[in-house]
């Protein structure tokens, strides 16, 4: 439902990115990292300032709760990386309140 309403438009349903290769999932560095937690940073607090050229990634953090920011990097770990985070509600929390 998450990467359906607010990823896919951007990234695509087969991560391959949408219209620009910017927003690739496949092959990426945060969707590979064992723990999950770069995916989930980026998640909660997008890619920094974008420019006409190269639009930046929102962060979605105060839109979704912990739960729902785990279930979702989980998820786009095991479909686009080479395998799926484990995070918890927990460990998204450590990370909010860390960064």
């Amino acid at each position: 439902r998450i990467l359906e309403g607010n990823c896919a438009g951007c990234h695509a349903w087969t991560g391959a990115g949408a219209g620009r290769e910017a927003a690739q999932l496949t092959g990426g560095r945060a969707v590979n990292g064992p723990s999950g937690a770069n995916a989930a940073l980026m998640i909660l607090h997008g890619s920094g300032t974008g420019t006409p050229y190269r639009p930046a990634m929102p962060g979605f953090g105060k839109a979704y709760s912990n739960d729902e920011i785990a279930a979702v990097t989980n998820y786009v770990t095991a479909r686009f990386g080479a395998r799926a985070s484990k995070l918890t509600a927990g460990d998204v929390g450590r990370l909010r309140d860390a960064n």
